[in-house]
């Protein structure tokens, strides 16, 4: 997965055509001024339109929700003010919720069903009857009265099937069934099948509204939904009521439930068609009209704060305004977009006569200034959110975000200019609002001063304790020019003191992603890969201990060079340690790892070898870039040999018979070194591995070696492509030698214990 996202990542930087800085062409072609006014016309169009199109409607003198009114706000005309569409959804589905559930009630079947209960014990009554008759018969023998009565209770069995046979028998031995058809049929009449009965409970919609209508023909009857019974509850409940007749009937409880429980059918059913109409109807008599204001009507008055309703109606006749003036003059409809838009213009236009002048590394390179427009884009959608969707407070603006981003990425000076630029934007896109700009300015001056010279994650800790301390005074100044309440402020200093703390962890968390897409390679990032902990290194360490050895010394020589000439140490170092990681493959062929076995060289032409040394090069960039290495780190793997001709093979092989064999075969690919900090390097391998060779390395000879190895680069041409200066080689030669003066001093010989003996 890793992988994986590493190719995506490279993917993209070639879609946006992002190097190193030091790969980047910085040309005044025709065609890259183009794309940069392109970009400057793109940024500053996506701003205007979409940064919130709203604004255009509301003039900057008229007052906002909260705000004051200076002057009586009178409606020039006519017009109504329509619901918002969240408005009208939500006062339809209150409407939709109000209607409540519809429930058929099926008479025909109660009907039924009680004319089948009076059946049952008319024929009970009947068989009761008959029974009592054939058993008073003296003539018939008692086996043939059983054997009828038998059949006359079978008969009423199967006459009625759905009833069980412990009622069936219980009701034959009742000696008083008037009494139980009149009471049994009064319970179901008038509680059981008053409301009815629904199958369960669990067929009824969910419904906010807890009423129902049951519909008896042409009747409705509102109940409450709670007191609808289903199946399991009627059974309840005719319980219940025989036990309240029993109180003033005696009668046999268990008997006359089992009468009348099987009697006891469903005959409510929901309507949910006739439900959906009446939604329906309800919700088309709902008007989007929320009231209409006429001419004259004082919308708000001098001096009293705006309301959310006047807020919503000024928006309404902003509206009406904008579409007069349509019908007027296109002109005049779409002036304040115009001039929003050539302001914003304005301001980037700003930024970029700046960059010319002052920064014209940064001006010439497209990436970066897409980069910019980036980190702008980023910090104006926080600012959206938390200012305008949300309707946080002033206090909660990132700001530092962005500042903390663009001085990381370039530097102090234009991270300062760039938080000018930024209030700027944030003034003109909030009506020209001086708190904002002047926050903004001071918030953003801060944390670019206090991030300036970042060396480590911790330090950006610092810039917390900066940014705390300047929210607390502006809070406190701001504030109290307006009076605010001490509960009041102490919430604002909460709103602060969060934004000084969240801002500069969530710019440390975002600040790899602009690294990686735009080839911006910031001390942070060279710090983390200085640590000889990185896999890579260790595994330099194990698999090439020659060559790991060989690097760390060039890293000190670069470093002490590049500090001489105020070129950055730390790229030198960094670039130095991972120079030759393409040598980890085949270790053995390299001199330094041989450790004095035979050279595998000798079993190999001169091409061969020549070969397999510039095999280093193309294998180390590939092992950085599966390793995720900055290109400003790989450049050194290409460059730290130029296009210099391994002399020792090509005379070899003149050596061997080869007349006039091929330069080209013999040379390093290059490019020759482009940047000061790859040509330190170049300088100090060859240095660092021709004062080896030193058999009496007196500072004299050292000096002599090292001038000779600088002359030698520099008149075969392999520096011409940087800007190394004479008077940089001359303090990069003075340096190298102190250092490897250093590196062979002289030790005092101490005797040993014979010899004092």
């Amino acid at each position: 997965m890793y992988r994986i996202l590493i190719r995506l990542k490279r993917l993209i930087k070639r879609f946006l055509k992002v190097k190193a800085e030091t790969r980047q062409s910085l040309t005044t072609r025709t065609s890259s001024k183009i794309y940069k006014y392109l970009m400057l016309l793109m940024a500053a169009s996506l701003i205007t339109f979409l940064y919130p199109a709203e604004n255009f409607l509301r003039p900057f003198d008229y007052p906002r929700k909260g705000e004051v009114a200076q002057k009586d706000i009178i409606a020039p005309f006519r017009f109504n003010v329509i619901k918002s569409p969240a408005e009208l959804r939500e006062e339809k589905e209150a409407v939709a919720n109000s209607i409540p559930t519809i429930i058929e009630y099926n008479t025909d079947l109660v009907d039924s069903t009680l004319e089948k209960f009076d059946h049952f014990m008319t024929r009970g009554e009947e068989t009761a009857g008959q029974i009592d008759s054939v058993m008073a018969l003296n003539d018939i023998p008692p086996e043939t009265k059983e054997y009828i009565a038998d059949s006359l209770r079978q008969a009423l069995r199967q006459e009625f099937p759905f009833i069980r046979s412990a009622a069936i028998e219980k009701l034959l031995a009742n000696e008083n069934i008037n009494l139980a058809r009149s009471i049994i049929d009064d319970i179901l009449r008038n509680q059981i099948y008053f409301t009815g009965v629904l199958p369960n409970r669990d067929v009824l919609p969910e419904s906010k509204n807890r009423s129902v209508i049951v519909r008896i023909g042409k009747r409705e009857i509102f109940i409450v939904r709670d007191k609808l019974l289903d199946l399991s509850l009627s059974y309840v409940n005719y319980l219940s009521a025989l036990n309240n007749r029993y109180l003033v009937d005696s009668f046999d409880i268990d008997a006359y439930y089992e009468y009348g429980r099987d009697f006891i059918i469903p005959n409510l059913t929901v309507n949910i068609e006739e439900m959906q109409s009446r939604k329906a109807e309800a919700m088309a008599e709902i008007s989007d009209i929320s009231e209409v204001i006429t001419v004259g009507d004082v919308i708000v008055r001098s001096g009293s704060r705006v309301t959310p309703r006047q807020e919503k109606i000024l928006e309404q006749m902003y509206r009406q305004e904008k579409a007069l003036s349509k019908e007027k003059s296109w002109f005049t409809a779409i002036l304040p977009e115009l001039i929003r838009l050539l302001l914003i213009l304005a301001c980037f236009f700003a930024l970029y006569m700046y960059l010319y002048y002052f920064q014209k590394k940064v001006y010439l390179s497209n990436p970066k200034i897409l980069a910019l427009f980036f980190v702008f884009g980023l910090e104006l959608i926080l600012v959206y959110f938390v200012g305008i969707r949300w309707e946080l407070s002033l206090y909660l603006y990132p700001v530092a975000i962005f500042s903390i981003l663009i001085t990381v990425l370039f530097d102090a000076e234009i991270g300062t200019f760039n938080v000018f630029i930024l209030a700027l934007l944030l003034g003109i896109l909030h009506r020209f609002n001086f708190s904002i700009t002047l926050v903004t300015i001071i918030v953003g001056m801060v944390s670019c001063f206090s991030i300036q010279r970042v060396r480590h994650r911790s330090d950006f800790f610092k810039a917390v304790l900066y940014l705390l301390l300047t929210y607390t005074v502006l809070i406190f100044v701001l504030e109290s020019f307006k009076v605010v309440p001490s509960d009041k402020m102490l919430n604002l200093f909460g709103f602060g003191w969060a934004n000084a703390i969240l801002s500069p962890l969530l710019a440390m968390g975002i600040l790899p992603v602009f690294e990686s897409l735009f080839g911006f390679t910031t001390n942070i990032t060279l710090l983390e890969l200085s640590d000889l902990n990185n896999p890579l290194l260790k595994r330099l360490a194990l698999e090439a201990p020659g060559t790991f050895h060989h690097s760390f010394q060039i890293g000190n020589l670069a470093e002490a060079a590049a500090k001489a000439i105020d070129a950055n140490p730390l790229l030198a170092r960094v670039g130095a340690y991972y120079h030759d990681i393409g040598k980890m493959e085949i270790p053995e062929y390299f001199v330094e790892n041989q450790l004095g076995i035979k050279s595998k060289h000798e079993s190999l032409t001169p091409t061969m070898s020549a070969i397999v040394l510039i095999s280093h090069l193309k294998k180390g960039r590939q092992i950085g870039e599966e390793a995720d290495l900055p290109d400003e780190v790989l450049n050194f793997i290409e460059e730290h040999h130029g296009t210099m001709i391994m002399s020792y093979f090509y005379n070899k092989a003149k050596e061997m018979g080869v007349e006039n064999p091929p330069e080209s075969e013999f040379r390093y690919p290059g490019p020759k070194p482009q940047t000061r900090e790859t040509a330190i390097v170049m300088l100090a391998d060859s240095v660092e591995a021709a004062s080896r060779t030193l058999t009496d390395p007196k500072p004299a000879r050292i000096r002599n070696l090292v001038q000779n190895i600088i002359n030698d680069r520099f008149q075969s041409g392999e520096l011409e492509e940087c800007p190394l200066t004479l008077k940089d080689l001359a303090m990069i030669r003075e340096s190298f030698t102190q250092v490897l003066i250093g590196a062979f001093h002289h030790r005092i010989e101490y005797p040993d214990k014979e010899e004092e003996k």
